[in-house]
């Protein structure tokens, strides 16, 4: 209360935004949404909070066409409407007649709860994406089909895509499978070799080693000194500082991104995720390799039958895509990216595309360059 005090004289000279301490079923309605709220099971017991939205104005029906918005690494469903409302993905395809679903994985603010796990003790947080890709995509798509009879178009961003990527890789029939109409991915991630992000250098330190030192199993929670009322407060001040500090973990560029909404965005994000998760990445990044979780020569021969962890086979990988990349990205650098286009070899319908965005601009840009070839696409 008293660093506010001290920041009230600066007030007067900013923005800040009501909605950026607002839950995402409160905001919504702020503007005037439909929005439902729902609980999914996962086979191993996780419990996600999912959100469904439709046109403005309206009331929830069934029968329309669903898509279902996938956010990235230490993010949540709130990236999709934290832009300006005619900015904000989910409102806007809402807005084009679509059933928008939005899903959560374990771990992040929405994400953190089980049917019999704590998430105060380790054994809740011993997971990694391709935990999302076997147990929390499946239960999703299996609850959202249950619920409105309609098959999916799914739109990941960055962590998003790379479990869809997991889970066609892995799954030759699932349930996925079946009910996958398309797949759009933006700011798609496999294989990581640059350098340029900021979370790729930081994953390149041993801080994770330090974490695990003081017995820490949680990153980034979504009660952190960003999502706080001090936070946002700061955030709506110095939206230079904060996206810069909010940039040191994804690409951010004040160019490119609507900083003036950076208030809001410290009022949702980051969400969470494990440390073990991060550990994964951290593979990726240091081995250059796209590959299953690796827990050493003798584990690895109980877990996978193999010492040496896995490659994901993308050449298993044959559904609809299109995927949405940003020259200037940072984490889904061009480089990569046209490395994971090209080894989707048996994928018969496939696109990629690039636009002058960041790698967090599809959600948050001060413009969203795609969303002409993206109405092209939706079915």
């Amino acid at each position: 209360m008293k660093i506010i005090l001290l920041l009230l004289p600066y007030l007067a000279l900013s923005t800040i935004h009501p909605e950026g301490n607002m839950d995402f079923v409160k905001y919504c309605k702020y503007f005037n949404y439909p929005v439902e709220e729902h609980v999914i099971q996962t086979e191993d017991g996780y419990l996600l909070t999912y959100f469904r939205v439709q046109a403005k104005g309206t009331k929830m029906v069934s029968g329309k066409k669903v898509v279902l918005l996938q956010h990235g690494l230490l993010d949540s469903s709130d990236t999709f409407i934290i832009n300006d409302e005619d900015k904000a993905p989910a409102f806007l395809i809402a807005n084009k007649g679509y059933d928008v679903w939005l899903g959560n994985n374990r771990g992040n603010k929405h994400g953190r709860a089980h049917v019999k796990k704590n998430p105060f003790f380790w054994s809740f947080w011993d997971f990694t994406l391709e935990d999302f890709a076997i147990y929390d995509l499946p239960a999703g798509f299996k609850y959202i089909v249950n619920k409105t009879g309609q098959k999916i178009q799914y739109i990941g961003h960055s962590q998003g895509t790379a479990q869809m990527h997991i889970h066609l890789s892995l799954f030759k029939q699932s349930v996925v499978r079946d009910n996958l109409i398309q797949f759009i991915g933006m700011g798609p991630v496999a294989w990581v070799t640059t350098k340029y992000s900021p979370l790729v250098r930081l994953l390149d330190t041993n801080f994770l080693e330090v974490l695990a030192t003081f017995g820490l199993h949680e990153f980034m929670p979504g009660d952190s000194f960003l999502t706080s009322e001090v936070g946002r407060v700061v955030c709506g001040i110095m939206e230079n500082l904060c996206g810069d500090l909010i940039g040191s973990f994804v690409s951010a560029d004040p160019v490119l991104d609507n900083y003036d909404r950076y208030d809001v965005l410290a009022g949702h994000s980051p969400a969470g995720t494990s440390v073990k998760n991060l550990k994964h990445w951290q593979q990726f990044t240091r081995t250059g390799e796209f590959k299953r979780y690796d827990y050493g020569d003798k584990e690895n021969l109980k877990k996978y039958g193999t010492k040496k962890a896995p490659l994901y086979d993308l050449s298993n990988i044959d559904v609809k895509i299109f995927y949405i990349a940003g020259y200037d990205d940072l984490l889904a650098a061009p480089k990569d990216v046209n490395h994971l286009f090209s080894a989707l070899v048996n994928a018969p319908n496939k696109e990629l595309k690039f636009y002058d965005a960041g790698h967090c601009s599809f959600m948050w840009g001060r413009k969203l360059p795609y969303l002409e070839d993206l109405w092209a696409h939706l079915e």
